[in-house]
């Protein structure tokens, strides 16, 4: 019998046929991979569950905030006076902090102005940021970022979050 013709012995049943392949390693490989990857996907489910709850959170701070400098420069003609000192009399339910300053909760707001422009920083959780951005004309601009102040915040050029 020539070497191409050879079959290994003990590959071949007592008629001279193959052995039917069974499930080898390689198929627990894969087992184990579609396992482990249900498990993560599973695990980091679980661990962002709150994260909708901050995110909606943080955008409603900064609607409230919004609505109090509206107010300001509704009364003053600009948003020029709408800074932390001000905002803080007329709504007194969040934290307001200069626009310097980190903001580090979701009710604590770091506001600034520049040129009649108003802008607004929350932390949504530690290194994410949400920014709102009111320009001199009325514009309302959105923004994320790491950096949560309002400095920050007149930055902000996107039409939504």
């Amino acid at each position: 019998m020539p070497v191409d013709d050879a079959v290994a012995v003990d590959e071949l049943t007592d008629d001279g046929a193959p052995l039917p392949r069974s499930r080898g390693r390689s198929s627990w490989i894969v087992f184990a991979a579609i396992g482990f990857a249900s498990l993560f996907v599973v695990v980091e489910i679980f661990a962002n569950l709150g994260i909708k709850d901050s995110i909606g959170h943080a955008e409603q701070t900064l609607t409230v905030a919004k609505a109090a400098a509206a107010r300001v420069a509704a009364a003053d003609g600009s948003y020029r006076d709408a800074d932390y000192l001000r905002l803080a009399a007329v709504e007194p339910s969040l934290q307001w902090i200069a626009g310097g300053d980190q903001a580090t909760g979701l009710n604590e707001v770091s506001v600034a102005t520049s040129n009649g422009d108003w802008g607004a920083a929350v932390e949504a959780r530690p290194g994410a940021c949400f920014y709102l951005h009111v320009t001199s004309e009325g514009t309302t601009l959105y923004g994320v970022g790491i950096s949560c102040t309002g400095q920050q915040a007149l930055r902000a050029t996107d039409p939504r979050w």
